[in-house]
């Protein structure tokens, strides 16, 4: 990240459109994070670690595909 996050929020919406809106996605837990990317690539689904920082601007983040439990995703901004 350019800049660091100024702003966060719990529960990332999933299946809609947060274009821009996420630098960066925190998750609480362990498992899965099926994404859109800002550059244009689209169902792109990533392993991320209990405590670990997926360094991605996302136009959208999946419900389905997405097994980082509801509540431990967190968007930076």
């Amino acid at each position: 990240m350019a800049y660091p996050a100024y702003n966060q929020a719990v529960n990332v919406p999933t299946d809609a459109d947060t274009t821009g809106k996420w630098k960066a996605l925190y998750a609480g837990t362990a498992g899965t994070v099926k994404v859109d990317t800002f550059g244009g690539d689209s169902g792109v689904t990533f392993t991320v670690v209990a405590g670990g920082t997926l360094p991605v601007k996302v136009t959208k983040v999946y419900n389905t595909g997405t097994t980082v439990t509801n509540g431990n995703l967190i968007g930076l901004n």
